[in-house]
């Protein structure tokens, strides 16, 4: 008797079929199709393993697939060995259910896949007829896969025709074109089927088309332009090579630029963006009246170096750093706040800024930073990493946690991996929060599900890395964050700080910075990320040279150049106030302060150190709970409740009609109307009354006999007006 191939199924049901067959020369023994290289990219590319079928975490109907096939093994076994054999026969292959189901011959929940004539059929019933062998050890395996082409510039209705090259550890390369699966971010710029054939649609813009191969992912871009493409932007003069590269990807769509905003805007603008507040009605008086034509350059320099930078800062990065009260911790906040504030003041290297929350050890008092892991105590070690990987990497690794990530390459063995840093850190029993330290053996009890060992550290894309009992592996962890050749460290930051001040990140959002998810500028972000280095990680530095550039000083308003744009910053993209500024602003403009208990009486809404100080406003435009580290905590949507507690509540109502407000201050001072009016306008928009506001507010104020509540009245149109809602 023959003896059966090497990778004879391990069913007793198959072997003996097998053993059979061979005898009476059924099967071929030619060299049969690997199962990782040719039926697993089958079942990913028929969506049999996708999260809606069998790849979901519990499968569907007892049969279940790892998530795009990210674990041969069990996928095999699965298939030839689970079900008593059932799902292959190596006697029959056309009888096999794989098979069967596939084809619409028996019922099954997901439809017929494929036809019984098609390339798909044929290879997977050789592979049965050939014994359903296991994947090969020594087979060659798939290191990376790229799509040709990765970009064109298209007209609507015009097609392409995509191919997907993968690369294979023997140095060989392999056209998987029908292998993969396609899918696009918006159809309605251009459309991809299931051949990978792109067809432009009717709307201008870019769109990103995503290959999918074993776990490997490739992007190509479609632009379908906004205009002509042009050879030169006219009536724009680039500052620095922010403008330079933005100018060049106009240059492809056919976009031109909003005009340069006046100064009355630019101040009003820059204040919000860099302090988180509104320019006072002296400050606009004096920028307006300044001749100095560096005055811009020096109005950044004067805010970056301000205390109310460090503050409005600090509120943002503790909103994605979870800073809270919780569980005790109230200390522990204001010292985890304050600790913020000093670093971004003094302006300390961004590695450094986050090392001293990583690597955070000790005691709140002498480590403030203890409250951010704190805040993940009832699920430290999976709270840490998933924020860890999207506020400081701006990947979102959660995904990974059970499967593998169905739009990046990412796997449970990277997720792991990363938790590996973690997995020695302990907490003592004492304190709010008690001291945390680095033992030298794992403290969490944490398995890697797949292997059931603790996670051992490894860096995204890299090595496992080792470290004596005596080192904190959190450490290593930052060092590596911090070397110039990492992909993820400084380009997270720079795309962060890029989305602040712009509107949108060029990666949108900000935190999620997948392959499938590209920059709308990859030059761009490549530039800045280089210079942030290059710069030793100085945030001011990249937070001068945003600001300064003529970009970011276009106008709100779109025009026929532009209107279409969405993603590429032909214009500033206007957006409203979040909740604590536009409190503060509504308390500028009306001249009260709002008071919270345990804070100083001269403590604004930006310098509140938690989210725990109670304000029905506050909460009524969004303010963040502070339970996750994604900056979507914040939403930009207006509600009705928005809208009441503006036009129609006794909270703006008092502050409005308070006796010690503005109005009630300029009336003291027997102010004359004109001087009112532009009082009222100064410091609500920022800027000057037009000649048609002033004889349209002189109409009005004339025809009411109270002239406090005229005013009152007056004030309060403003500040329901989307002009001081949005910063423009």
């Amino acid at each position: 008797m023959l003896p059966p191939p090497r990778h004879v199924p391990l069913g007793p049901l198959n072997i003996a079929i097998f053993t059979i067959a061979m005898f009476v020369g059924c099967v071929s023994l030619s060299t049969a199709a690997d199962f990782e290289n040719e039926i697993q990219p089958l079942l990913t590319r028929y969506g049999c393993n996708s999260g809606g079928c069998h790849g979901k975490a519990s499968g569907q109907n007892g049969f279940k697939l790892s998530l795009f096939g990210f674990d041969t093994n069990a996928d095999y076994e699965e298939i030839v060995e689970h079900a008593r054999g059932r799902r292959v026969n190596v006697a029959t292959p056309e009888q096999s259910l794989l098979l069967l189901k596939s084809i619409g011959a028996m019922p099954h929940g997901g439809g017929t896949r494929f036809g019984p004539t098609s390339e798909a059929y044929q290879i997977l019933k050789q592979w049965i007829s050939d014994g359903a062998p296991a994947a090969s050890p020594s087979a060659p395996r798939l290191i990376a896969i790229r799509i040709e082409p990765q970009e064109r510039s298209l007209q609507s209705g015009e097609i392409v025709n995509l191919r997907v090259i993968a690369s294979y550890s023997d140095q060989n390369e392999r056209d998987v074109t029908k292998q993969s699966a396609f899918a696009s971010n918006i159809d309605v710029v251009a459309n991809v089927s299931d051949e990978g054939v792109i067809t432009a649609g009717n709307e201008s813009g870019e769109a990103t088309i995503m290959a999918r191969y074993m776990g490997q992912v490739a992007v190509f871009t479609a632009m379908l332009p906004h205009g002509t493409p042009l050879a030169e932007i006219p009536n724009f003069s680039p500052r620095n090579y922010i403008d330079t590269l933005t100018v060049d990807k106009w240059k492809k769509l056919g976009l031109t630029p909003t005009p340069v905003c006046d100064d009355a805007t630019f101040i009003r603008r820059v204040t919000l963006d860099a302090n988180g507040r509104l320019p006072t009605s002296k400050e606009v008086r004096d920028f307006l009246a300044d001749p100095n034509p560096d005055k811009r350059a020096l109005w950044i320099d004067r805010l970056l170096d301000s205390p109310e930078y460090a503050s409005y800062f600090a509120l943002r990065w503790g909103s994605i750093l979870r800073n809270s009260n919780l569980a005790g911790a109230d200390q522990a906040s204001y010292a985890f706040h304050n600790w913020l504030k000093d670093m971004l003041s003094r302006n300390r290297p961004y590695d450094e800024f986050v090392r001293g929350i990583i690597a955070a050890s000790g005691e709140w008092q002498d480590a403030p930073a203890i409250n951010w892991y704190w805040q993940s105590r009832d699920d430290q070690l999976h709270q840490v990493t998933a924020d860890t990987a999207q506020v400081f990497l701006g990947q979102r690794l959660q995904c990974a946690r059970c499967h593998h990530h169905p739009y990046e390459r990412w796997s449970q063995d990277d997720y792991y991996g990363l938790a590996g840093f973690f997995t020695r850190l302990g907490r003592k029993s004492f304190g709010q929060p008690p001291p945390y330290f680095a033992s030298a053996t794992a403290t969490t009890g944490e398995k890697n599900p797949r292997t059931g060992k603790v996670p051992e550290p490894k860096y995204l894309s890299g090595d496992v890395a080792m470290f004596s009992a005596e080192e904190d592996p959190r450490h290593g962890l930052v060092d590596w964050m911090a070397r110039p050749e990492n992909p993820f460290f400084a380009k997270s930051l720079v795309n962060r700080l890029w989305g602040h001040f712009f509107g949108r990140g060029l990666v949108h959002e900000v935190d999620d910075m997948r392959a499938t998810n590209p920059a709308s500028n990859p030059q761009l972000l490549d530039a800045l990320t280089q210079d942030f280095i290059d710069h030793r990680f100085d945030m001011k530095h990249m937070c001068r040279l945003m600001l300064n550039s003529a970009v970011y000083q276009l106008g709100s308003e779109p025009t026929d150049g532009n209107k279409k744009d969405r993603q590429n910053f032909a214009r500033y993209y206007g957006r409203r106030m979040i909740a604590e500024v536009f409190l503060d602003s509504v308390d500028q403009a009306t001249g009260t302060k709002t008071k919270f208990n345990g804070v100083a009486s001269s403590a604004r809404a930006v310098d509140l150190p938690h989210e725990n100080f109670g304000s029905h406003f506050l909460d009524t435009f969004d303010r963040p709970r502070r339970v996750t580290g994604c900056e979507c905590e914040r939403s930009s949507g207006a509600t009705l409740a928005q809208v009441l507690i503006m036009a129609n509540s006794d909270e703006t109502e008092n502050k409005i009609a308070n006796g010690q407000g503005i109005i009630a201050q300029f009336l003291k001072d027997q102010k004359s109307h004109d001087e009112i009016v532009d009082e009222l306008y100064l410091g609500a928009l920022s800027r000057y009354p037009t000649a048609e506001e002033r004889s349209k507010t002189k109409y009005f104020i004339d025809a009411v006999e109270n002239k406090s509540e005229a005013y009152q009245d007056l004030l309060w149109t403003l500040l329901n007006s989307r002009e001081f809602m949005f910063n423009h």
